[in-house]
């Protein structure tokens, strides 16, 4: 596809600070970055008062046991969800899904308001339903992103869009953290339940913005996607279908496990402490474990918010995908490693905190860009399916060893610390098999063709002493992949650096000549258009530069 930079509004220019973007895409990635930030921000809103509930009313055996509870609710939730998806899927609207299911949780929430206000006791059905939406919702979007955007759009978008899932983590949790003691917990419902409706409209707006060819134009509809109600294999089918999505839910399912592990541990001492801690501080029990946790996770969000803002594009545009999916699995190792040796309460929360900006950045967006290449059930019902499930099923199964190794055997919180470390071996593992297939899907799917020339460079003419801006239009590279961007750099033909006086803004593709006064020679200048995945095709034209009155050459457009 051919991209004019210089047609780039402002705030498509701002973008191009993290990745590559092509005219027209400001609008949709405005939608969607708005609505992964309310999405995330009413989580976050959410998540404090969660915890603190279960913790007050209960303990951190009882926290566990209530993930166990997700799982198996889920095996039953998800052929209803399939059924859902079966009879919206084939609608004129993307977005109707997404807003379907929006509509029903917020619904319950308010629900949950009712009950908690009326005296009845909800701490674990509402770590249940938080647990639940969280995973749905969240599935729910980014399927419906990856459903908007072909595959090239949407590994560079998916970057940016994933900063606002951050902002909107930090800001819910900050806003937990200080009106927790204002409203409570209640007043938290309510106002999540209100925010909840923002991205009803703004799927709607994202899905009317998308420009063509970044656009993805796939609308196939399988017969396989039409199932009864009774149909309980859900979407396991679609994913058992798949060596690719199997180790997706394995990885998935293993660092869920991990995590659900550290936070077991950080709840078992916080608990320990929060009765001392809460007296000293002149607090109520939820009030302190409100803020403890207000503060934890305004922490977690705001690590993941830098690596977002400044790391994860960078990663993924030097490393690529399939060396970034390593990543987490590589630091789970390091970190229960770090931990058996050393173990400590802050350095139990700090190293927690750093496991999860490092899930929520670099893992989450790598997750959703594993999608891109593959057909829309998968995307919608097999991604959710392992979103959910999968994703639970780690919840269960730790609730199952926390029976086992402290009700039944007896045994110390350090027994986590080693089956931490070793399921870090196994996320390492499925991580290494989806970096095998990834190629393979990629290869079987689409491949990335490079860059071509479509008109040679004309040659420059400049005089001694004077300036000339010479802009490299659209008209002379193009990129036969849909939503590709093309890259440019201008470098002295043989791989030297640009004389002082010839400067190349390559957001603008526009050249800035001022040869030195009474100078004269030629200098040829070799311009290099790369493509996302680092195809590159080079084109050279030369720069002449002398006195005044020298024939100078035509600088124009190719028609």
């Amino acid at each position: 596809m051919r991209v004019d930079l210089a047609r780039l509004t402002l705030f498509e220019r701002f973008l191009t600070l993290f990745t590559s973007v092509r005219p027209g895409e400001g609008r949709s990635v405005k939608h969607l970055f708005l609505t992964a930030l309310v999405l995330m921000g009413s989580y976050y809103i959410l998540k404090p008062v969660r915890d603190a509930l279960i913790l007050a009313e209960g303990s951190a055996e009882i926290k566990a046991y209530a993930q166990g509870i997700v799982a198996v609710t889920l095996a039953f939730l998800l052929p209803l969800y399939k059924q859902l998806y079966s009879g919206l899927s084939n609608k004129k609207s993307r977005s109707l899904v997404l807003r379907w299911v929006t509509a029903f949780f917020i619904s319950n929430l308010l629900v949950f308001c009712l009950l908690g206000r009326g005296g009845i006791a909800i701490s674990v059905p509402f770590y249940v339903w938080l647990s639940i939406f969280n995973v749905t919702v969240v599935a729910q979007f980014w399927a419906f992103a990856a459903d908007l955007y072909n595959t090239r759009s949407g590994q560079r978008l998916f970057v940016v869009i994933m900063v606002g899932a951050s902002i909107g983590s930090w800001l819910g949790s900050q806003t937990s953290k200080y009106l927790f003691a204002v409203v409570g917990e209640y007043g938290l419902m309510l106002l999540a339940a209100g925010v909840l409706a923002l991205p009803m409209i703004l799927s709607i707006l994202a899905e009317r913005s998308v420009p063509e060819g970044s656009e993805n134009n796939s609308r196939e509809q399988p017969e396989s996607q039409r199932f009864a109600l009774a149909d309980l294999v859900g979407g396991f089918d679609v994913v058992f279908k798949s060596r690719y999505l199997i180790a997706l839910a394995i990885l998935v399912m293993t660092l869920t496990m991990v995590n659900t592990v550290g936070e077991f541990i950080l709840s078992y001492l916080v608990d320990a402490r929060a009765e001392a801690m809460a007296a000293g501080a002149g607090l109520t029990e939820v009030q302190y474990l409100g803020r403890f946790w207000g503060d934890y996770y305004a922490w977690v969000t705001l690590s993941s918010m830098v690596l977002q803002l400044f790391i994860v594009s960078r990663l993924l545009r030097a490393l690529g995908i399939r060396a970034v999916v390593l990543i987490l699995p590589a630091f789970v190792i390091l970190h229960w490693g770090i931990l058996l040796l050393v173990p400590s309460f802050f350095l139990v929360r700090g190293l927690q905190i750093g496991e999860n900006a490092i899930s929520y950045s670099i893992q989450n967006t790598a997750n959703q860009a594993l999608y891109l290449p593959l057909n829309r059930e998968q995307k919608y019902v097999g991604k959710t399916t392992i979103d959910t499930f999968f994703f639970r099923a780690g919840d269960g199964l730790v609730a199952l060893l926390v029976f086992l190794l402290i009700d039944q055997l007896s045994l110390s919180i350090t027994a986590f610390f080693v089956l931490a470390l070793a399921l870090g071996g196994v996320a390492l593992w499925a991580a290494l098999s989806i970096r095998r297939q990834h190629r393979e899907e990629i290869r079987q799917r689409m491949k990335n063709l490079p860059p071509k020339i479509v008109a040679p460079l004309p040659n420059v003419y400049v005089p001694a002493g004077q300036m000339l801006m010479f802009s490299i239009s659209d008209g002379y590279f193009m990129d036969p992949d849909p939503g590709d961007t093309l890259d440019y750099q201008a470098r002295l033909a043989g791989g030297g650096s640009l004389p002082r006086w010839v400067r190349f803004d390559r957001h603008n593709q526009t050249f800035t000549m001022r040869p030195p006064a009474a100078t004269s020679g030629t200098v040829e200048i070799e311009l290099v258009a790369r493509d996302y995945e680092g195809l590159e095709v080079n084109a050279s034209f030369t720069i002449e530069h002398g006195l005044e009155g020298h024939p100078r050459f035509e600088v124009s457009a190719p028609a």
